[in-house]
C-alpha cells in the first residue's frame, strides 16, 4: 500500500514540475506582461533627462552622426533628421544639449515612440498628469504667425526635475523633449 502512495506522489510532483515549466516558459516569452511594459509597438522608448537608443544627452555629434543616422543635417547648433521626426541642440562643446521628438510639425514624418510611463502620440494633456504628476512648470500661449503652426494653442507642462517636457498645440501631443533634469 505504500508504494501506491509513494507512486501517487511521484504522479503529482512530475505534474507540478510540468506546470512549473511552463509557467517559467511564458514568463521568458513575454506573456502575461502589462500593456504598461510592454513597448513593442514601438520604434523607440524614451527616457526622461537620459534619450533614446542611441541617441542620448550629453552624447557627441560624431556620436549621433554614427550610432544613431548618418542622415542627420547640421545647421547652427541643431542636427536636423526630418525622416526619424527629430532634431537635436548641441552646445559650443559639441555635446547634446536636448532632444526634441516630434509628432505633429510640418514637414517631418511623426516620431515613432512613447516614453517609459506610456505616454506618446496619442496622450492627453491629463494623460501626461496622471502618468508624471505635478509639473514643475506649466504654460500657455499662441503661437505667432511666424511659428509651425499660426494660431494654434500651445500649451506646456515641464518636469525640470525629471529632464522632459511636453507640448500640445490645440490639446494634441505635438512633441516631447528631452533636457537635462535640474
Amino acid at each position: 500500500m505504500a508504494r501506491v502512495t509513494i507512486g501517487k506522489y511521484n504522479k503529482v510532483l512530475h505534474m507540478v514540475r510540468a506546470l512549473l515549466v511552463s509557467v517559467f516558459c511564458l514568463i521568458l516569452t513575454g506573456c502575461g506582461l502589462t500593456e504598461s511594459h510592454s513597448k513593442t509597438d514601438h520604434e523607440f522608448l524614451i527616457t526622461p533627462g537620459i534619450g533614446i537608443k542611441n541617441l542620448s544627452l550629453n552624447d557627441s555629434i560624431q556620436h549621433a552622426k554614427t550610432q544613431f543616422s548618418s542622415e542627420f543635417v547640421a545647421k547652427g547648433s541643431y542636427l536636423f533628421l526630418p525622416a526619424k521626426g527629430l532634431d537635436v541642440s548641441y552646445g559650443e562643446d559639441g555635446r547634446i544639449r536636448a532632444i526634441f521628438l516630434y509628432y505633429k510639425l510640418p514637414g517631418y514624418v511623426a516620431f515613432d515612440g512613447i516614453t517609459d510611463k506610456g505616454i506618446g502620440k496619442e496622450s492627453s494633456i491629463n494623460d501626461v498628469l496622471k502618468a508624471y504628476g505635478s509639473p514643475s512648470r506649466e504654460g500657455d500661449s499662441i503661437i505667432s504667425e511666424f511659428g509651425s503652426v499660426p494660431g494654434a494653442h500651445e500649451h506646456t507642462i515641464t518636469y525640470a526635475h525629471q529632464g522632459i517636457e511636453f507640448t500640445f498645440w490645440d490639446k494634441k501631443l505635438a512633441d516631447i523633449r528631452v533636457i537635462r533634469p535640474q
